[in-house]
């Protein structure tokens, strides 16, 4: 019996595991980065595609320019479409790949 017990809290064991998310490189972009999946982007970031607003970039939801630069500090904005991005003057202030639009907020490079 002890054998089952055992071999049962195995199986449960390696099942929370698989399921646990993949952890993130520590090269991974940060906000306003170019990215093509999640894994892509820094822990509680994801990489949002919003039609004619954002393809391919780091973002995070938010209500309110405040949420976004409190969590990303002065140079970020949150979008009409609820998205956090990154501010900028010109184009050395956007992550590579991105480029600084007409808004002033980095948006990846056509």
């Amino acid at each position: 019996m002890s054998r089952w017990l055992f071999l049962s809290l195995c199986c449960l064991c390696l099942l929370a595991i698989s399921a646990a998310p993949p952890a993130r490189s520590a090269t991974a972009s940060p906000l306003g980065g170019a990215c093509a999946t999640d894994r892509d982007c820094q822990t509680d970031l994801s990489c949002t595609y919003v039609e004619g607003v954002m393809s391919g970039q780091c973002s995070a939801s938010c209500n309110a320019s405040a949420s976004c630069q409190e969590r990303f500090g002065d140079e970020s904005v949150c979008l009409g479409a609820d998205i956090c991005a990154r501010t900028c003057d010109g184009h050395g202030d956007c992550p590579d790949g991105d480029v600084c639009n007409l808004y002033g907020w980095c948006e990846a490079a056509p």
